[in-house]
């Protein structure tokens, strides 16, 4: 990244696992030895900076997988735009179980915008919105591998349904067309993020409506082959990513067309997980959004 020397001078490694390894003395959270957090606040840039350096190889030898990148608000606001511009990875919203994906690069994005507080890639079929944030983070987990954004979970003001619930018009559409149709929360009861429908089908409307309140596998065999007639909008969202996907929902036992789609997978939502096994964030962060970089 452009600011990686500024961020390295302003970023303190710390991601909330403090205990230092016996053998090396380094911590098996970020990596730093107990001297260099003693001094953290009172070293120069350019102390910082080294210290940086090192954290690499000191986390391989210590095994750690999870690595706090040095990027703070620009940095991540600079690379999330290159790549929805440039990249032909995917950004991934959800839990496992019930995820939005959005396929990124100049074939698939038909236009991007930032501002100071947003950044927005909209497609034939779909969009995808961040809005920034001075305490998200990003951390990686090795070379070619997923970068998973993160924010404290104390700073998140997501609200967590138990069960379906109405949200009312949806006032936050990316896409303004969209904001006078109504949506409804599945009430996964995760607070991470969320995973809603949005209409304006009268049928469809009036069965949402009758199961609020209800448990979401309860309510399947009524609205199931509603959703499929209909193909509302889902929305998933985040405290600080929505990815709404206009496109029909694919009937059972057939194949994903290309391009952006959810996945509502009643199996693997009872794990309870908030990320993918292998992609868990230190205790003091909430994921938001996974790029996957394309492979092969």
């Amino acid at each position: 990244m452009e600011n990686d020397t500024t961020a390295r001078a302003v970023l303190s490694p710390c991601v909330g696992v403090c205990a230092l390894d016996e053998q090396t003395g380094w911590c098996l959270g970020c990596g730093r030895s107990g001297d260099e957090i003693a001094a953290w606040q009172t070293m120069s840039p350019d102390e910082q900076n080294a210290s940086w350096e090192e954290l690499e190889d000191r986390l391989e030898q210590l095994s750690v997988r999870v690595r706090l990148l040095p990027w703070l608000e620009g940095d991540i606001a600079d690379w999330v735009s290159n790549t929805l511009r440039n990249e032909h990875g995917t950004w991934v919203t959800g839990v496992p179980g019930a995820v939005a994906e959005f396929p990124c690069g100049p074939s698939y994005v038909d236009e991007s915008e930032r501002s100071s507080s947003v950044i927005t890639g909209r497609a034939k079929k779909a969009s995808f919105q961040l809005k920034l944030h001075e305490k998200l983070r990003a951390f990686s987990f090795g070379d070619g591998q997923p970068i998973v954004l993160g924010m404290p979970k104390v700073r998140s003001t997501l609200s967590v349904a138990e069960t379906v619930t109405s949200l009312g018009a949806d006032d936050a559409a990316i896409d303004g067309r969209f904001s006078s149709e109504f949506l409804f929360d599945f009430g996964l009861g995760r607070s991470s993020s969320r995973f809603c429908i949005r209409t304006s089908e009268p049928e469809l409307l009036s069965a949402l409506e009758e199961q609020c309140g209800e448990a979401w596998p309860s309510v399947m065999s009524t609205i199931g082959p509603l959703l499929l007639a209909y193909g509302p909008h889902r929305v998933v969202e985040s405290a600080l990513v929505r990815i709404e996907v206009y496109a029909p929902i694919p009937a059972p036992g057939t194949t994903t067309p290309p391009g952006a789609h959810t996945h509502f997978l009643p199996s693997f939502l009872k794990s309870g997980e908030e990320t993918p096994a292998g992609l868990t964030l230190p205790d003091f962060a909430l994921p938001v959004a996974i790029y996957y970089p394309k492979t092969g």
